[in-house]
């Protein structure tokens, strides 16, 4: 069992902060410099962008601005011991001068093969930075293929880049962690490579003191944030036993908790040709936990991340 501290963001201190953690340019297979990156997600209103780029790090100096921060991070291919594809590892928050192995070591295939999965998630600990897990249903792995990992602070709930594949959803593989008692958040990322297919579909909004790198790996480390592909989610608590809900107009909201012990989990939908914005259902701790999706008219979601109980 891995239970993570989470805080509730609508009852931290803070404000709110649009980012994409998942982003590549033309220093790996995306389309984009990073210059040009960074002046498309600020200009779409966003205030944070992590540069990810594959198994290298980015210069980011310069490319932040008022109200708008870039980090530096990259995504890791690693060997799964139990598939022929590779386990994705996305640290946010590197130092410039970082290198898994060291800098005359070669990427080949070979060396992906030879990279455990579980090390690197530990030299990215240990670097002050944070790992999450990619994609894992577009590298096609099940649960028992990622379960034994460790120190990883999320898992993609959605891919912007996936979806054009059929397998953005991740809701599955998160929900298999949590009813294991991985009491972990989820997050919703681009994985931006294009100028245009796959861009500003997949965001976090995070609950911050301040815009800085440092309260960014607090809020990850904490999971202070909701994940959304389009509704906005304007509160969401437990109160006396029961869960509430505020949000943007919605055509669903479902309330999801655990089946360890019985299956728990509520449901409320608007009538056709109208939107709900609040819902509030009892729970208990036979529950577990309760998390919240909501889902617009157009299929959008926007995903909270779990409330122990």
């Amino acid at each position: 069992m891995v239970r993570m501290k989470l805080k509730n963001p609508f009852t931290q201190p803070g404000n709110w902060y649009k980012a994409n953690l998942h982003a590549h340019t033309t220093n790996s297979d995306g389309k984009m410099t990073p210059t040009e990156a960074a002046e498309a997600y600020r200009q779409a209103g966003y205030n944070i962008l992590a540069l990810t780029d594959h198994n290298i790090t980015n210069d980011v100096s310069g490319l932040s601005g008022k109200d708008f921060l870039v980090v530096n991070g990259t995504e890791y291919e690693c060997n799964c011991p139990f598939s022929n594809k590779f386990h994705h590892i996305v640290a946010i928050g590197l130092p410039r001068d970082f290198w898994l192995e060291d800098n005359k070591t070669k990427i080949t295939i070979t060396t992906l093969r030879s990279r455990d999965a579980q090390k690197c998630i530990n030299k990215i600990n240990k670097a002050g930075a944070v790992a999450f897990l990619a994609h894992p249903l577009w590298s096609g792995h099940r649960y028992e293929m990622y379960k034994y990992l460790r120190g990883i602070v999320g898992v993609e709930v959605y891919n912007s880049t996936t979806d054009r594949r059929g397998r953005s959803n991740g809701e599955v593989d998160w929900t298999h962690m949590l009813d294991a008692g991985w009491f972990i958040p989820a997050l919703a990322v681009d994985d931006s490579h294009t100028k245009s297919e796959d861009l500003f579909r997949g965001w976090v909004n995070l609950k911050m003191k301040d815009l800085t790198e440092k309260h960014l790996i607090e809020a990850l480390r904490t999971g202070c944030y909701y994940s959304s592909t389009g509704p906005r989610i304007i509160d969401f608590r437990v109160y006396r036993g029961v869960a509430q809900i505020t949000c943007s107009p919605a055509a669903a909201i479902y309330f999801i908790g655990s089946m360890n012990r019985v299956v728990s989990g509520a449901c409320r939908k608007a009538r056709e040709g109208k939107s709900i914005r609040k819902f509030s259902h009892p729970v208990n701790k036979d529950w577990l936990y309760v998390r919240a999706v909501v889902v617009d008219h157009a299929g959008r979601k926007a995903w909270t991340n779990p409330i122990a109980l």
